[in-house]
């Protein structure tokens, strides 16, 4: 057997036990999150409280008002579309909550409006919120039964526009004195699949199956720091400068490469766009940048 043959063979076995070893690591030292079922930037606070908060698109709103005790879920939601999705897979499989608060600045989506016109008016045989006035209010990932338990399992409090912190707990405070407890309207379990079961896959980089040298060349990535701009020379397979890129970051440069095709296999460009990344806040941080490297912090 060839040097080459073992050393691939080896490997193969060293990626099956770094997995085998993952897997068991995940399954007895973090013991998963029941709830809530979908992952987003958002707090958690006690689970059985009656009240959850959605501060739209005012994300400073959110962090000031941090996780707390009197309240469920807190978090922002910014589209009119997979935004309410995940809002409602999280509040439809906790029965306790019987009320939402909105509140914050309304995004330009307009997601206030079509939450309270898809607790009034429901969706339409599309799956698009009536009377929405959003951009694309279209729910297509949630089942109709999901609809409609959270259409009957939560109370609207309106309080879009409100930025202080006071008045939206008075109103956290007023819900929890009135809370009819939990829903029973066949409620949601929290392991349960929504409109379609979606393959989740645990993600890996393997050189020797995921690098193809690209035909059209290869890049060569510094920073000048005293120009203030990222220099990328471009050279053929044969190793001839073909030319020189200078840019202020990533997108300019990586969005020139790829519009005259000097890049032409997705590795390559999946690759300049990590690359370009980091070199992008080596810049702007004033760190070293060496590429194919780990950034150095000063």
């Amino acid at each position: 057997m060839r040097l080459r043959d073992v050393k691939s063979a080896i490997y193969k076995i060293m990626v099956a036990m770094v997995g085998l070893l993952d897997r068991v690591h995940q399954r007895w030292f973090f013991k998963k999150q029941e709830w809530p079922v979908v992952p987003g930037q958002y707090y958690v606070g006690r689970k059985e409280s009656p009240v959850a908060i959605c501060t739209l698109s005012s994300l400073d709103l959110m962090r000031k008002m941090g996780p707390r005790e009197e309240i469920a879920i807190l978090g922002k939601t910014f589209t009119e579309n997979l935004g309410i999705e995940k809002m409602i897979r999280n509040i439809t499989t906790n029965p306790s909550i019987r009320f939402l608060i909105l509140c914050g600045k309304e995004s330009p989506h307009r997601v206030g409006q079509s939450i309270a016109a898809l607790k009034q008016y429901g969706v339409d045989v599309k799956g698009r919120i009536i009377k929405s006035c959003g951009r694309l209010p279209l729910l297509k990932n949630v089942t109709p039964e999901e609809i409609n338990n959270f259409r009957r399992q939560i109370e609207i409090i309106d309080l879009i526009g409100e930025e202080q912190i006071e008045a939206v707990m008075d109103e956290v405070i007023a819900a929890r004195e009135r809370n009819p407890g939990a829903f029973t309207g066949s409620p949601i379990p929290a392991g349960s699949g929504s409109a379609k079961a979606v393959e989740s896959i645990t993600c890996r980089h393997r050189e020797s199956q995921d690098y193809k040298a690209d035909p059209a060349g290869f890049f060569v990535i510094q920073i000048d720091a005293q120009a203030c701009e990222i220099l990328v020379e471009h050279y053929s397979a044969e190793l001839e400068l073909l030319r020189v890129l200078h840019g202020k970051n990533a997108l300019e440069i990586y969005s020139t490469i790829i519009r005259n095709g000097w890049a032409t296999t997705l590795q390559h460009a999946g690759y300049l766009g990590r690359e370009l990344g980091k070199a992008e806040l080596a810049l702007k941080h004033g760190w070293l940048y060496e590429q194919n490297k780990e950034l150095i912090g000063s």
